[in-house]
């Protein structure tokens, strides 16, 4: 009967650690790789010059890209009538995101996943997916640019990228995507 007792108590013991560990280990404000898609990195240039305007690396910011370009649908109909329109507008800034790859040999060198081009005084984007994405098999350029026409909101967060400000006052911009 003793043997019986001290296996319930340790039983429970164990059980009410267990309960409050779980607490303890959750942390509202870190993402896992896993919930970034390993994003680890965004540069922002200037299209004029090409010199590097921003680097991102806070991984609310990360996330909140992540969300955007899991969205990205792509326009219908020709990429020829998209260009033309596009060929008129000045292109602002070039946002490149970087992920960390899944091979160990790589040694940490991050990989280029998507660059995405902004317009001025247009809603349109241009996005590239990185060939080296794709490690399976290669696939020519003109299957992996894709335009898309996005909300003003969207907008703002991707032109917020590109502002010294958004370290400072990143709720802002991280409000702009919802």
């Amino acid at each position: 009967m003793s043997k019986k007792i001290i296996f319930i108590m340790s039983l429970l013991l164990i059980t009410v650690l267990g309960a409050c560990s779980i607490d303890t280990t959750k942390n509202d404000k870190e993402y896992t790789s896993q919930e970034l898609q390993r994003l680890c990195r965004i540069e922002v240039y200037s299209s004029e010059d090409n010199s590097l305007i921003n680097t991102i690396e806070d991984s609310d910011i990360l996330f909140k890209f992540n969300q955007w370009s899991s969205e990205i649908t792509g326009l219908s109909g020709e990429k020829n009538e998209i260009k033309e329109k596009l060929e008129d507008s000045e292109s602002l800034y070039c946002i490149a995101a970087y992920k960390s790859p899944a091979a160990l040999h790589k040694d940490g060198e991050l990989e280029k996943n998507i660059t995405v081009t902004i317009f001025k005084d247009t809603n349109m984007i241009k996005v590239e997916i990185s060939p080296e994405a794709i490690k399976s098999f290669s696939v020519p350029s003109e299957y992996l640019t894709f335009y898309e026409d996005i909300t003003d909101e969207k907008m703002q967060f991707l032109i917020s990228l590109a502002t010294s400000s958004l370290n400072d006052d990143k709720s802002d911009s991280i409000q702009a995507v919802k």
